[in-house]
């Protein structure tokens, strides 16, 4: 048996002799840590197993046991460790991966050469739009067909932003209840930063506002109506859209930065807004579900939403308060001012932001996609002109009387948001008017992308409503059933659906739509007058008669 200490003349620097003269085995564990070639199936090498590799080669090159590293105590183990750190600081791009995406990323575009995109001054130049997913878990209550009061978790949904890049200053938000949000979403949230900002009517007790906090648009008068000169988004596909850059180019006007891909240190303001907003908001509630699973924050948050009773109605309060209130923050990267004094200061000093023209200043503007229609009609069988737009007809009286229209195209602007009505333009680009949905349909505030959901279910059979029924009523009983029944995405389905049908009040909407709404309503509301009048007629007279035949059998 060879004796405990074999190598009485051992002395330092032998592992970097012993590479030396076998520099094939420095290459293979150089490889095999930086996870360079095909060394080891193993994702991420660690020291220790690739201190097994090294006395594995060591063992191929047939070294004699009274040589390095068999003649020392831990087989030049901890020598092989310090290699290791030396390899991971030397090559650092590179080392880099083993410690994940993320950190390869900073590592590789972050830090080195000089910035290429230095950070504006002026108010509104540049901003960064951007999504994330709320770490918190909400519940919805809702009253199903047969009267009981259900109460199902939502799935965690998103928030977007829009934060301005020079006075950090977040000028509007929009909250999606599906698990990923879309192009919709973002052109709301694009409308609420640069339309006039409206404060909440608090319900929760202890919420209040801030007075020093503030969206821009409601405290500084020249931000109403403000528009941005570049926006910063990532490679997302609602950002993509077509129906996103028509309005970013058409109507706001400014120029669109997506950046490279996979690389959110490009907008580094509005993640470091999701880390500010979560650390003091929902990483502070009941039903957080904390940064990761392993987060000691994270306590049954399904449970406490519903013991608590938090409902999206409330969160849809306390973001707006949080967001305000951190507008009238302190910043430490501006100078421990906040993002609303920083704002006002320099539009004092004479950086005022492009205002968006009088004549674009409409909520409907925003969400308007251009489409076209033909005119269809035939006097042979009494069919007066209409259009067809996604199963629906729509007409008014101007067209409803002009049979010459029959086979013209009109170019129609919809809002993506709200289809009840649809504005029509004339080759000569006359406008026609507010088109009108058929029957029920102009009733209750409904989306595109609704409608289009509907008659998918419709054609399923799985969908069923007469003329009289509101199928939007009838479309939201029907995901009432669902999420009584099924899954967690199904609750965040109605929830969405029900926030659209009442996303837009009366006093958003254009006069002329407003005014062609309210006729409707009162068209429909005299129908059903006039319905439930002749069921009791016919009621009544079923009973007159059914009292004579009595008489005549006695």
């Amino acid at each position: 048996m060879l004796q405990k200490n074999r190598n009485e003349s051992r002395k330092t620097g032998e592992f970097t002799r012993l590479l030396d003269t076998y520099p094939d085995i420095r290459e293979k564990i150089d490889n095999m840590y930086l996870g360079r070639k095909s060394e080891s199936l193993e994702p991420v090498a660690t020291p220790k197993s690739v201190f097994g590799y090294f006395i594995k080669l060591c063992r191929e090159k047939k070294i004699p046991l009274s040589e390095y590293p068999f003649n020392t105590d831990h087989l030049g183990r901890r020598a092989v460790e310090r290699y290791l750190k030396k390899l991971r600081d030397k090559h650092f791009n590179t080392a880099s991966k083993r410690y994940g995406n993320d950190a390869h990323q900073k590592a590789t575009n972050s830090g080195i050469g000089q910035q290429n995109h230095p950070t504006p001054i002026t108010p509104y130049q540049r901003v960064q739009c951007d999504g994330h997913r709320i770490d918190a878990t909400f519940a919805i209550w809702f009253t199903t067909l047969e009267g009981d009061e259900v109460c199902r978790v939502l799935e965690r949904f998103f928030i977007i932003t829009i934060v301005d890049e020079a006075t950090r200053a977040t000028l509007g938000y929009c909250i999606c209840y599906n698990k990923e949000y879309g192009a919709v979403e973002v052109l709301l949230c694009m409308k609420n930063a640069i339309m006039p900002h409206k404060r909440k009517v608090l319900t929760i007790p202890g919420l209040t506002y801030h007075d020093v906090g503030g969206f821009p648009s409601e405290k500084i008068p020249q931000a109403e109506w403000a528009v941005w000169e570049e926006i910063c988004f990532d490679n997302a596909k609602s950002h993509l859209a077509n129906i996103v850059r028509d309005r970013l180019s058409e109507l706001v006007g400014c120029s669109t930065n997506f950046g490279p891909v996979n690389m959110p240190m490009r907008r580094s303001f509005v993640e470091r807004f999701f880390e500010t907003l979560e650390a003091n908001g929902f990483h502070r509630l009941p039903n957080t579900t904390g940064g990761s699973h392993f987060d000691p924050r994270r306590d049954n948050p399904e449970g406490k939403a519903i013991q608590y009773y938090i409902t999206v109605d409330e969160l849809e309060e306390i973001v707006d308060v949080l967001i305000s209130n951190y507008n009238g923050t302190p910043n430490a990267g501006i100078s421990y001012l906040s993002p609303l004094e920083v704002m006002e200061q320099r539009i004092r000093k004479g950086m005022i932001p492009r205002v968006l023209d009088e004549s674009k200043q409409s909520s409907f503007a925003f969400l308007q996609s251009n489409e076209t229609r033909e005119v269809k009609g035939d006097i042979s069988k009494g069919k007066r002109p209409f259009i067809y737009y996604y199963g629906v007809e729509y007409r008014n009286d101007i067209l409803a009387q002009s049979g010459e229209l029959v086979g013209t195209t009109l170019t129609l602007h919809v809002n993506l948001d709200d289809i009840r009505t649809i504005r029509a333009f004339l080759p000569d680009g006359s406008e026609l008017g507010v088109l009108s949905a058929a029957g029920k349909w102009s009733l209750t505030q409904h989306s595109l992308k609704m409608r289009k959901q509907i008659n998918l279910l419709k054609r399923r059979k799985l969908l069923h409503f007469t003329t009289w029924d509101d199928p939007i009523y009838m479309y939201l009983e029907y995901l009432k059933t669902k999420a009584a029944k099924g899954r967690k995405s199904n609750a965040n389905t109605y929830a969405n659906a029900k926030q659209v049908t009442e996303r837009n009040k009366p006093d958003e909407l254009d006069k002329q739509e407003r005014e062609v709404i309210e006729l409707e309503e009162a068209q429909s509301k005299a129908l059903e007058e006039a319905r439930d009048k002749m069921n009791k007629i016919k009621e009544a007279e079923h009973h007159t008669t059914h009292r004579r035949f009595k008489a005549k059998i006695y």
